[in-house]
């Protein structure tokens, strides 16, 4: 082999051998970019599923306020009948009252 040829490969060798250290520092940044984001969408699973707790909760929640809603309601009703009941009593009771003393 001639000297042009030696040159000729030498620069190869030192061409590759520079695409080389240019890939493993773009593999580099790039495997700590891969990491960020992992962190990332691991803090947002946790937090997904914070979410998703706290909005069964309120579901929950949510049910049985409902149920104590429908439970006020009953309890009103009774307590208007209960009224009406007690009235009618009074209304009565102040009537015959008043046909024994007269």
């Amino acid at each position: 082999m001639d000297l042009a040829r030696f040159e000729v490969l030498e620069r190869r060798i030192k061409s590759l051998a520079e695409s080389f250290n240019l890939t493993q520092a773009e593999n580099r940044r790039l495997r700590q970019q891969v990491d960020r984001l992992q962190q990332t969408v691991a803090a947002q699973q946790k937090t997904l599923e914070r979410v998703q707790r706290e909005r069964d909760d309120l579901s929950q929640a949510s049910e049985a306020l409902s149920g104590l809603g429908q439970e006020r309601e009953v309890i009103q009703e009774k307590l208007r009948h209960m009224l009406a009941t007690i009235e009618w009593l009074e209304k009565h009771t102040a009537m015959s009252g008043a046909s024994q003393s007269g």
